[in-house]
């Protein structure tokens, strides 16, 4: 005996092969709800002071490249150190006398963001050493300057920035 083979497709794949298929609304706004919580998730536990931070590393590289420049350039006396002065929320890389500066992306540059900087200055002589530009002597207190709410300290010993 020979079995008959049918030519029909059962009765529930072709429910899913027709044009009934596609999603729900249900579906739909179940997974909008979904990702307007993952959103607001990720809002709230987003880092902030990024700006800050920032800015504040980018003045600790800017003074130990002035510390770097006197180093590594002629130093004779006081006046020939070299150092950063912040007037406003600008600075600038320069010799103490003004005979010299740094290369311009070093001077009259803002901070990222137009972060605020304390006011002040602080110039290094051959050792690397902060000083008093106008008797060369080594300084006896470290100098800290404040970027918004972050701090960079010039430590008086050895003129390491951090």
């Amino acid at each position: 005996m020979v079995a008959k083979v049918s030519n029909q497709i059962p009765s529930t794949v072709s429910n899913l092969l027709g044009s009934d298929s596609g999603y729900t609304l249900v579906e739909l706004v179940m997974v909008i709800v979904i990702l307007g919580i993952l959103a607001i998730t990720v809002s709230v536990k987003w880092p902030s002071g990024l700006k800050e931070k920032a800015a504040a590393l980018e003045f600790t590289r800017a003074l130990r490249y002035a510390q770097h420049q006197a180093l590594t350039r002629e130093f004779t006396g006081a006046g020939e150190a070299w150092g950063l002065s912040v007037a406003g929320n600008r600075y600038t890389i320069r010799r103490s006398d003004g005979s010299d500066q740094a290369e311009s992306e070093y001077v009259n540059r803002a901070l990222p963001g137009n972060v605020a900087v304390s006011p002040g200055s602080v110039w290094f002589n051959g050792l690397g050493e902060p000083i008093d530009p106008g008797s060369g002597q080594t300084l006896a207190a470290n100098i800290t300057f404040t970027i918004g709410a972050s701090t960079v300290t010039v430590f008086q010993e050895t003129g390491y920035a951090e």
